[in-house]
């Protein structure tokens, strides 16, 4: 019998591969390799895009409204609704007034009756006796006049060898409102004797010569419908200006 058949074979080490060391000498871009420069994105998001150009448009927007529309809109207002400029054609109100001067008509009354109509209140502009206003001529809407408030709603007027004479509620005796304004000839020639009719008031000029003024010694009296505004100041010519 062989007895070297049952000896025990000790166990070998696994054998390691030899790991050769990287040459280093002290720099170790030489096994990473050299970095490369890294180039940041400089675009924007397409979201931050869209906004910047929306707020460049709504800037714009803002000016455009603040200095062009906002200013248009304020005229466009003021001129139907508070005041407007009109320049005296001819002499019906000599010498109260004379061609070519400039006057500030008042539509603040007006504005104010406009709006209770919208309301549905019956309310009519009615101007006080004796104000010089600007109407718009009953026969011809295109016509603009300018004429002295003589006579208001439910006024009994009589125009007589020359004279003005009002009879009212509260001066049932009568009086003549000729004398409470400066005037050019207060001699009528063209007889009246009417009720003023309610909404309505009788309007004449200042010149009172023959053929001086067209009102409603001819053509009747004036609806409230048909008034423009109250004449406030004679702005032109600097040198007679004055409030009226």
């Amino acid at each position: 019998m062989d007895q070297n058949t049952n000896t025990p074979i000790p166990p070998q080490e696994p054998v390691q591969p030899p790991v050769t060391p990287a040459p280093t000498n002290g720099n170790i871009s030489q096994i990473l390799g050299t970095p490369q420069e890294i180039i940041p994105d400089t675009r924007e998001p397409e979201a931050t895009a869209l906004q910047k150009t929306a707020n460049a448009f709504t800037g714009l927007f803002s000016a455009i409204f603040s200095w062009i529309v906002f200013p248009i809109l304020i005229v466009i207002v003021l001129h139907n609704f508070v005041f407007q400029a009109y320049h005296v054609v001819g002499t019906s109100m000599a010498s109260t007034l004379q061609p070519s001067d400039y006057l500030i008509i008042s539509k603040v009354s007006y504005t104010k009756a406009l709006i209770a109509r919208s309301f549905k209140k019956d309310i009519k502009y009615i101007p006080a006796r004796g104000q010089i206003i600007v109407f718009h001529y009953p026969r011809d809407p295109t016509e603009v006049f300018v004429k002295r408030v003589i006579a208001l709603p439910g006024d009994h007027i009589v125009i007589k060898n020359g004279k003005v004479t009002v009879f009212t509620k509260d001066k049932p005796a009568g009086f003549n409102p000729d004398t409470s304004y400066e005037k050019a000839d207060t001699q009528s020639l063209i007889d009246t004797d009417e009720t003023i009719a309610a909404g309505s008031i009788f309007v004449m000029g200042d010149n009172r010569t023959p053929g001086g003024s067209y009102d409603s010694r001819e053509w009747g009296e004036l609806e409230s419908s048909y008034i423009i505004g109250n004449a406030i100041l004679r702005l032109l010519p600097l040198d007679q200006a004055k409030v009226l």
